[in-house]
């Protein structure tokens, strides 16, 4: 009997325009369109791929980068072992983004332990354009413990190493480890939770009617 697929969520952040969906579509599909539509909110797509012998199921999370969807954002990247950075290497402002607004938000409201990807997009126009510094960008993923790629979503450069790399990491023993204890301080702090106000009175009116 084939084994389940391990079932991994991936999601991706940055700013507008930076070309998350490209990256995403080149990699499902091997294929890239030069006109791609602002998502709206979050877009979900699947990919099973096979690394090693096992069997894995991607579910990628696709995230609007305007500030309007950024509070909408954060529940599908709160559970995601997985997080994708991604930056425009012709834009300085989207690399800021990351460092002022994507990172910060991850930090607030993700879970503990995270792989975590900083992706410069868009490198076959590194000689085209004033582009970022790969040092100033590779600074970054080191200061937040990330691992850095150069890719192109238009020519697929860097796009299936990206995506292997970092299922790979997932699947480290380390990292499995990692998640089992999450998982149990988690559940431990779910059944321990504070009770609210409301759950305290109610609690107090039991035990009056229990004495009288």
């Amino acid at each position: 009997m084939q084994d389940q697929p391990i079932s991994i969520k991936v999601t991706l952040l940055g700013n507008c325009g930076v070309g998350k969906s490209s990256i995403i579509a080149r990699y499902k599909k091997v294929t890239f369109e030069e006109d791609y539509i602002s998502t709206n909110g979050a877009s979900y797509s699947q990919k099973m791929l096979n690394i090693n012998d096992k069997v894995f199921q991607l579910d990628i999370w696709d995230t609007a980068g305007q500030e309007k969807y950024r509070s909408l954002g954060r529940n599908f990247y709160r559970e995601a072992y997985i997080i994708i950075l991604v930056y425009d290497i012709t834009r300085q402002d989207s690399l800021e983004g990351l460092k002022t607004k994507w990172y910060p938000d991850l930090l607030q409201y993700g879970e503990n332990y995270k792989i975590l990807a900083v992706v410069g997009n868009k490198c076959d126009r590194y000689e085209e354009e004033e582009t970022v510094s790969d040092e100033e960008a590779r600074s970054f993923a080191k200061e937040i413990k990330a691992q850095f790629f150069s890719v192109s979503a238009k020519t697929g450069d860097n796009i299936q190493n990206l995506f292997n790399s970092l299922i790979e990491e997932y699947w480290k023993p380390n990292f499995q480890e990692k998640i089992s204890e999450d998982s149990i301080k988690r559940n431990f702090s779910y059944r321990i939770k504070p009770e609210t106000k409301e759950e305290k009175e109610t609690q107090k009116k039991k035990k009056k009617k229990k004495f009288c």
